[in-house]
């Protein structure tokens, strides 16, 4: 996973791949990641959506929706399974048949 940077919309023109799909976490502080999310089209959109929200970000690029499930999978396993947040394990792409490489959900 790459960073911790700021969440500002110019530090994510610079730092992430234009049109490509991936998996980025969110935080107010760099220490505790709050969000585990995945784009599977366009991530430097889907990061910047939030610049108003959360303060920093990190980002792991993908080449395909089912890398970028399978990316959220193991980031979601990392960080946010135990209630950090409240998330509800990541579900996988439209039409790609796969099981989390974790837990097999």
């Amino acid at each position: 996973m790459r960073g911790p940077y700021l969440l500002r919309p110019l530090q994510v023109d610079i730092s992430v791949p234009d049109k490509i799909g991936g998996v980025y976490c969110l935080s107010k502080n760099s220490k505790k990641i709050e969000i585990v999310a995945r784009a599977e089209r366009n991530l430097r959109d889907a990061i910047k959506a939030h610049w108003k929200e959360y303060e920093f970000f990190w980002y792991e690029p993908a080449l395909t929706p089912r890398e970028a499930y399978l990316n959220q999978c193991y980031t979601y396993h990392r960080f946010c399974e135990n209630g950090n947040g409240g998330h509800e394990h990541p579900k996988p792409p439209e039409k790609v048949e796969i099981k989390c490489p974790v837990c097999g959900v």
